[in-house]
């Protein structure tokens, strides 16, 4: 029996300064009319207050343990009337309201207050417990990024996002790597969709609302395959891998943003690449390239690659492809110079 699958994408997005002024149009777009809104104590001073007064909001939160507290809520709200929830902040916010969403089956509304990484459209929430894992959700019916409240987040934030999107490089190329042994689970489109920012990224820096857009897309992505693979390959294993073992101070965007040179290096040496291209532009951007700049010395970092290897053997990647051994990730690691 042929399966056919149904991608669910935001119905409406709004990038730009000054946006956040519609967020009452597109709430009233989805009909809601007993909002719950999620806030982190800064993101609700930046732009929770005024969408706070700008919608019927039914109940306002301000997490500050956005697992525990979204537990809570929605074994409270499963039986009220909240027929919408708004999350306003970063990652961890963005990531609670779309678990409460996909668990109370109302529309999300993001109003995301960085750029760090592609969260704010993507239908996928991460969360930390001892280690990092990812659950697959609905994605947002709206996502609202007025580039005027992200501007004001820490730079460092924004670097690691652009070092998110540069990793559609290599997820990519693992995607069409995977597809070789298992063509059905792969979408030319989603790929597509992934891959195209990223590399116009390569070709001349983005902007911020050229970054965001491009994040944008790369959750559109994700929802259209229905799986993170279009934007998730071996570098995101190795990020995967530093957190389960503890090691460096990285963001997440820093993470596969170094990863995807090391696997950029595996790429090139394989089937063609340009790992020295993909360095460049991220140092342009002002992303660290070098392991020891977030506290990951060059034994620890091979340690995580050979841990990588180990991550969801089901998602095929260059790892898989060339299985290179210590030897090889210190190689590469010497070569490349992060």
């Amino acid at each position: 029996m042929q399966v056919h699958k149904h991608a669910e994408i935001p119905y409406y997005v709004e990038v730009g300064e000054g946006v956040l002024d519609k967020v009452e149009v597109f709430v009233s777009k989805l009909e809601a009319e007993r909002v719950v809104l999620l806030c982190g104590k800064t993101s609700y001073s930046l732009a929770g207050r005024f969408v706070e007064e700008k919608i019927p909001v039914l109940e306002s939160h301000t997490l500050t343990n956005p697992q525990q507290e979204v537990r809570k809520l929605i074994a409270r709200l499963s039986y009220g009337d909240a027929d919408c929830i708004v999350a306003v902040g970063g990652g961890r916010i963005i990531d609670s309201g779309k678990i409460l969403a996909s668990e109370l089956n109302v529309p999300l509304v993001t109003v995301p207050t960085t750029a760090s990484h592609d969260g704010m459209a993507s239908p996928v929430a991460s969360f930390r417990n001892g280690e990092v894992f990812s659950v697959f959700t609905k994605p947002p019916s709206a996502v609202i990024a007025d580039t005027s409240v992200i501007s004001g987040c820490p730079p460092r934030l924004i670097r690691a996002g652009f070092g998110d999107l540069i990793s559609n490089i290599t997820a990519v190329k693992d995607w069409k790597l995977a597809k070789e042994i298992d063509p059905t689970n792969y979408s030319e489109i989603a790929a597509s969709i992934a891959a195209m920012p990223a590399e116009m990224a390569l070709e001349k820096l983005p902007g911020l609302n050229e970054l965001v857009r491009g994040l944008i897309m790369s959750g559109v992505a994700m929802s259209i395959a229905g799986s993170s693979r279009p934007a998730s390959g071996a570098e995101h294993k190795f990020s995967h891998s530093l957190d389960m073992l503890g090691i460096g101070n990285a963001l997440h965007g820093e993470q596969v943003g170094i990863g995807t040179i090391i696997m950029e290096y595996f790429h090139e040496r394989a089937y063609g690449g340009d790992w020295a291209k993909v360095k460049e532009a991220m140092e342009k951007f002002g992303c660290v390239v070098r392991l020891r700049d977030v506290g990951i010395s060059k034994e620890d970092a091979v340690r995580a690659l050979m841990n990588a290897k180990k991550i969801r053997p089901s998602r095929y990647t260059i790892l898989d492809e060339v299985n290179p051994g210590k030897e090889d990730f210190e190689r590469a690691i010497e070569v490349t110079g992060v």
